[in-house]
């Protein structure tokens, strides 16, 4: 009896001491259960951009945030599709088909979101506040509401600024605030609301079902056998040879780089027709990105220098080469770059 009670008195010990933990502490708590907790279920996602309504419906397993499977159900387009982590490489797969894609770019795990936004609490970007507890799926729920601060800046996610040919490209308004609903229980985020500013873009989670089981069979985040993976053709690289693969022409590189530069990575994307190289780099005099495509002279323009942002540009064409420069580094350091690469 004496352990009986020893245990009941520890378990009121915790739950309390949830019960008067602070906003900051419970966004802690979230992250920390995405990055441990055994769970599965299903979800739906509404994406809303002004008049246009997009709703996505996933089954998925997750083991702690070392391996993840996520099963697309809806829009019928997508039916079956199949999403999984492997290592850090995320691969696309359909049933039927003997060929899994591994994907460009990262998908937005919602640990990496949790984590920027207890970077902009921290960085005083945005304010957290608790709001009346609700339940979703009968669990009783931690209702967190975060806002941006008129006048502050989100922490970036990288210091570069986007390629400058993707001028016209549609983006997401900026965001006006973010409501959690993290089971007390667990600490998972069971819905999530993103608000845009000018109040009629949103995108909304919500958990539809949930278990815990204690593990998940190996086999959820194996490829059938006979299943053959293919490399990406655009996306981001570490290395440059991988990139020089998914280019398709020879990458030119500065013969010259200010003291202290390191390359930070190379994206190859796929632009109107054509393949657009960016070179990320930082260093001690200011950070840039170096863009470069291939086009016949007559089919290509270069864009013209960022307006009203604090961001040097040099752009330039060698031949059937056409170069951007854009960043923070001096203009002057950025002309040498440019004459240093060869032509």
């Amino acid at each position: 009896m004496r352990t009986l009670g020893s245990i009941v008195a520890g378990m009121a010990l915790l739950c309390g001491g949830w019960a008067q933990a602070r906003p900051i502490e419970w966004l802690w708590r979230a992250v920390r259960a995405e990055q441990t907790l055994v769970v599965s279920g299903e979800r739906a996602t509404e994406i809303r951009l002004r008049t246009h309504t997009e709703r996505i419906v996933e089954r998925f397993w997750r083991q702690g945030g070392r391996a993840v499977r996520i099963e697309v159900i809806a829009p019928p387009m997508r039916r079956g599709e199949v999403l999984l982590l492997k290592g850090d490489q995320w691969l696309l797969y359909r049933p039927g088909v003997k060929e899994a894609i591994i994907l460009p770019a990262p998908l937005h795990q919602h640990e990496m979101v949790l984590k920027r936004l207890l970077n902009a609490v921290q960085s005083q970007a945005m304010t957290i506040e608790f709001r009346s507890g609700e339940s979703v799926l009968n669990r009783p729920c931690v209702v967190l509401m975060l806002e941006k601060v008129d006048g502050r800046e989100f922490p970036p996610r990288h210091p570069n600024p986007p390629p400058p040919f993707e001028r016209g490209m549609r983006r997401m308004e900026p965001i006006q605030s973010i409501t959690l609903w993290i089971d007390r229980a667990t600490g998972l985020v069971l819905r999530r609301e993103v608000r845009f500013r000018g109040g009629d873009s949103w995108v909304r989670m919500e958990l539809t079902r949930v278990e815990f089981p204690e593990k998940l069979a190996p086999e959820l985040f194996r490829l059938p056998e006979g299943i053959t993976v293919r490399p990406p053709k655009e996306g981001r690289f570490a290395s440059l040879e991988e990139a020089q693969k998914a280019a398709g022409f020879t990458i030119r590189l500065p013969d010259y780089l200010p003291e202290g530069t390191q390359r930070e990575g190379i994206i190859v994307r796929r632009m109107r027709g054509r393949t657009l190289v960016a070179i990320r780099y930082r260093c001690p005099q200011g950070d840039f990105t170096l863009f470069q495509t291939v086009a016949p002279k007559a089919d290509f323009q270069l864009p013209k220098p960022p307006q009203n942002r604090p961001l040097n540009a040099h752009f330039w064409q060698a031949g059937d080469y056409w170069f951007g420069l854009v960043g923070t580094l001096p203009k002057e350091e950025m002309e040498r770059i440019a004459r240093s690469i060869p032509r």
